[in-house]
């Protein structure tokens, strides 16, 4: 029995060197790699098994999965927050950022909450600056965007005609730009902030899903692996993922050359549908701190949908800016959490 736990140890030691590395190799070179981003959270929690298993019957073997988890320390401190709760006060930004769903109250019949809904399920009482991601931007009467402007007190918005991102900001926003991807769905934009004087280039992003959540569930509660139909949903699984895997390294691509160009402090914010062992996340953050490593506190969790423990949703910054605070807010609107950081300006002395 210890023999065969060896092996399984070793196993899932194999399989978490595979998680650190996929966000090294691009999935256009070597895309099934990237599948190893996604279950981190639960190869952490079974290497952490292993270790107390291990200690308790006082055997070294406890030390090839505490390598294994100090050598991935980064990865580690990616999903869990190690920081004591910060202080909000005196922030000189507040910022949240939170996947929408389209204010949708029903997936099927495509109901959306009320306006007069908002202030309770979606309290935005402090923030200085919102991101929203799947937000429908219908026109030429929105009344999202009448209650966020008039009601909510953002005094300031920018989103285009039928895209689905919008920023609003309590601080003037004193130049925008949009990209859309596809279907004006997937995308970024960013605007210029005067926050105290100072320009800030906030980026809003919602990058490619994998889209294979549905399929997945389907094969798990109704496939059977003796018939060729579920094989055949296996592929088509395997396929999807590595379409949206390559193509959101492309956007991923767009964004660091927009990133690069900004003349200004950048606040990056937004859905990346990537984990934190990504090679998209790797990219993106490079040059940036990551809020939640800087001030989170607990697990990282800010997808809500049926795969768990993913943490998907970010706020990245330059360091001309430093995070005090990381909140993750339930909402429960829509299949994503959002995420809510305060910052201070760096000093310089």
């Amino acid at each position: 029995m210890l023999k065969l736990l060896r092996w399984l140890n070793i196993l899932l030691v194999l399989l978490t060197l595979a998680s650190f590395l996929a966000s090294w190799v691009s999935p256009k070179v070597f895309w099934p790699l990237s599948f190893f981003s996604l279950p981190f959270p639960w190869l952490l929690l079974a290497n952490l098994l292993f270790i107390i298993f291990w200690a308790l019957m006082r055997k070294y073997q406890a030390f090839l999965s505490l390598g294994c988890i100090l050598l991935g320390w980064s990865h580690l401190t990616g999903f869990v927050g190690l920081n004591l709760p910060g202080d909000p006060e005196g922030a000189a930004l507040v910022v949240k950022t939170f996947n929408a769903y389209g204010f949708r109250k029903e997936a099927k019949t495509g109901k959306r909450y009320q306006a007069e809904e908002l202030p309770d399920l979606f309290p935005t009482e402090g923030v200085d600056v919102l991101c929203l991601q799947e937000f429908p931007t219908f026109y030429p009467k929105n009344y999202f965007i009448d209650y966020f402007k008039n009601k909510a007190g953002f005094k300031y918005a920018y989103a285009i005609p039928n895209g689905a991102l919008a920023i609003f900001s309590r601080y003037p926003i004193v130049e925008t730009h949009t990209h859309y991807f596809v279907k004006h769905f997937n995308g970024f934009q960013w605007a210029d902030i005067k926050v105290e004087g100072e320009l800030v280039r906030v980026f809003n992003l919602h990058l490619q899903s994998n889209g294979v959540s549905g399929m997945a569930n389907e094969v798990a509660e109704k496939g059977n692996l003796n018939e060729k139909k579920t094989w055949g949903k296996i592929r088509d699984m395997a396929a999807r993922f590595k379409r949206a895997e390559q193509r959101r390294v492309e956007q991923t691509e767009a964004v660091v050359e927009s990133i690069r160009k900004s003349p200004h402090p950048v606040l990056l914010c937004g859905d990346f549908n990537a984990t934190p062992q990504s090679y998209s996340y790797r990219q993106l953050s490079e040059g940036l701190k990551d809020a939640f490593r800087e001030a989170g506190t607990g697990f990282g969790t800010t997808y809500a949908g049926k795969i768990p423990a993913l943490r998907i949703d970010y706020q990245l910054y330059s360091p001309a800016l430093n995070a005090i605070d990381h909140d993750i807010c339930t909402e429960r609107l829509s299949d994503h959490h959002s995420v809510v950081v305060h910052y201070e300006w760096r000093s310089t002395n």
